[in-house]
């Protein structure tokens, strides 16, 4: 194994008995111009500080009297894919951003437009029509345009194209619309499926000895639909046991076990204390689902010492309002540095912020 690694771009070649391919996803911007660009993403803490940030210095600017003429593009955030990821965003930017607009004198609630927008009929579609319906009424409730049935198109300087003609007037897109295998599985002399390894029930990739592979990177056959299995965390975190459990059976040489699971449940948080909910084919709705939602995301979390400091800002979130204070991360200038160049009128553009990248 070829590798390298740290700041210092230092290389190792490492012989192995057994290797773990656990590449994961990247962001699928599937060709459409502009977005790769443009486009910001939800897959990291880095990406949430970025897009909080951003929606700050929006009402910031919009607030000013001069910029009257853009409020509505800097008051209007669109979040593109009507899964998981893009309803529980947009329901915590809708949450976030109705917050802060009392401190904006010259901003109203009614200026603020958050659209979700949606390539099938329905959002959540893994939680089935009824819970999906539910999360599109109370998001409608709490201001949230829905368009579905409609794609992103393309990503301009200032606008955003829908495939039903119509134009968006904004700058800030969150896309959550699509994922693709890491890049890097391309690369490797393994059989592949749709960009994915194809490996057999017991994780093991074919033809190459020693060498298996989980997660979002792995087609994994499903003995009991016939299919394979979706690539979600409940799913990565069991393939992780059963191949340490393998490679050990390996050096034992004892029997392999085959990967087998069925889904528990899937949870979506969907803004101010609600929730949908979907356990042992069983719907939850409303503040029950919300602290199902909560009671496993606080489970996952390693060491007592952190679970009791989430406990303790989540009974902090119920007496206060949210923190509207940026999280700037950029290192400012050396005295010793050469002047920044400044644009028309004197302001010195603002740095970009951002974690990871």
């Amino acid at each position: 194994l070829h590798l390298i690694h740290g700041d210092t771009r230092h290389g190792h070649t490492l012989p192995y008995d057994h290797l773990v391919l656990a590449f994961g996803s990247t962001t699928n911007f599937f060709g459409l111009p502009g977005l790769a660009e443009r486009a910001l993403t939800m897959k990291t803490l880095g990406d949430a500080i970025f897009l909080r940030n951003r929606m700050i210095a929006h009402l910031e600017e919009a607030n000013f009297e001069c910029a009257a003429p853009e409020r509505e593009m800097l008051c209007t955030f669109v979040v593109a894919g009507g899964g998981f990821a893009g309803v529980e965003t947009i329901a915590g930017m809708n949450d976030f951003l109705r917050q802060a607009i009392p401190f904006y004198p010259h901003l109203r609630p009614d200026m603020l437009r958050l659209v979700l927008v949606h390539s099938g009929s329905e959002i959540l579609p893994e939680l089935g029509d009824q819970l999906g319906r539910y999360a599109n009424e109370k998001l409608a409730e709490r201001g949230v345009e829905i368009r579905t049935n409609v794609k992103v198109v393309e990503m301009s300087d200032q606008s955003i194209c829908l495939s039903d003609g119509t134009t968006i007037t904004s700058t800030t897109l969150v896309w959550t619309a699509g994922t693709a295998p890491n890049p890097l599985v391309a690369t490797l002399p393994c059989k592949t499926k749709g960009g994915r390894l194809l490996v057999n029930e017991l994780l093991e990739v074919p033809d190459w000895p020693g060498v298996w592979a989980l997660g979002d990177c792995a087609l994994i056959p499903d003995q009991l639909t016939g299919g394979y299995h979706p690539p979600t965390g409940q799913h990565a975190m069991r393939e992780a046991a059963v191949v340490a459990r393998n490679v050990t059976a390996t050096f034992r040489g004892s029997a392999k076990k085959p990967f087998r699971f069925r889904p528990i449940g899937l949870l979506a948080a969907i803004g101010r204390r609600t929730g949908v909910a979907r356990i042992m084919d069983f719907n939850f709705s409303g503040v029950i689902a919300w602290s199902l939602w909560r009671g496993v995301y606080l489970s996952k979390l390693p060491r007592m010492e952190k679970k009791i400091r989430v406990v303790l800002e989540w009974l902090l979130d119920v007496i206060f309002k949210k923190d509207l204070v940026q999280f700037q991360t950029v290192r400012g200038h050396a005295q010793t540095s050469k002047p920044v160049a400044q644009p028309a009128g004197g302001l010195t553009p603002e740095p970009v912020t951002s974690i990871g990248g």
